[in-house]
């Protein structure tokens, strides 16, 4: 059995003074028991408001390390700055959103399906059988729905259905070999929120193997203001679509993950 001794909780954040220390505290509550260690990695994209201080508040009672960007540089280089500095401190890397619509309950089911299976990328999926969304308009859902038949049917990705979702935990050793294809500095590329699609399709196109939980989206314990705008997304997506449709899945000659090593 492969085992995941270490995991960094990635947290992009820009302006979540509202939401991060609720967040900051279930993490804690929940992972500070676990087998494996964690580290919490709070990226504050140029912050206007205290996200820096409430994570160098949180520091003194918890294992996190705060990353500043001098001014706001977007999501995508958020989650950039995130994963190439957890790739290098644990097995396994964990992106959540900062806001505290995930709970770091399906962190544990995460790194079990990475220590139990042959896969290297875990997604918590809202398009799994037991799924609950709970809080978002029915407008955003349908926008979602509609956004997942369109992936699924341009660019399938074996066992994913939730192509946009920031909750998602990787092999670190994964995160490596992206490097090694792409380069270290652009994993991520596109700097909103289009990025996580991005990412999927790169990994996809490297050959990952993929699964999904399923999982509850609590937006209703959201404070702050949205900061996605929909219809640019939307053009960002088939741009991305296009950039990544042609790239067929390959088994790239590569090292393995850091998780088959230790099997």
């Amino acid at each position: 059995m492969k085992r995941i001794e270490t995991v960094a909780i990635v947290l992009p954040a820009f302006n979540e003074e509202k939401d991060l220390p609720a967040l900051l505290s279930r993490i804690q509550e929940t992972l500070t028991s676990q087998s494996f260690r964690y580290q919490v990695i709070v990226v504050d994209d140029g912050s206007k408001d205290r996200t820096s201080e409430i994570a160098l508040e949180a520091a003194k009672t918890m294992p996190v390390t705060l990353i500043q960007h001098e001014v706001n540089k977007g999501l995508g280089m958020g989650i950039q700055t995130g994963l190439t500095a957890a790739m290098k401190v644990a097995d396994a890397v964990v992106v959540m959103d900062a806001d505290n619509t995930h709970d770091p309950i399906y962190v544990m089911d995460m790194v079990s399906q990475l220590e139990s299976s042959e896969v290297q990328l875990v997604i918590a999926s809202r398009y799994q059988p037991g799924s609950v969304i709970v809080g978002l308009s029915a407008f955003r859902k349908g926008l979602s729905l509609g956004c997942f038949l369109l992936m699924k049917t341009l660019v399938p990705f074996k066992n994913v259905r939730d192509y946009s979702t920031g909750f998602r935990c990787y092999d670190s050793a994964l995160l490596q070999r992206m490097a090694m294809v792409y380069g270290e500095t652009k994993l991520v590329e596109e700097s909103g929120f289009v990025c996580m699609l991005e990412v999927l399709l790169k990994l996809r196109a490297i050959g990952a193997k993929a699964t999904e939980i399923p999982y509850t989206l609590r937006y209703d314990l959201k404070t702050g203001v949205s900061k996605l705008r929909i219809w640019k997304t939307l053009k960002r997506y088939l741009f991305v679509v296009n950039r990544y449709r042609a790239k067929k899945p390959e088994a790239a000659n590569l090292p393995m993950t850091a998780a088959e090593v230790k099997a």
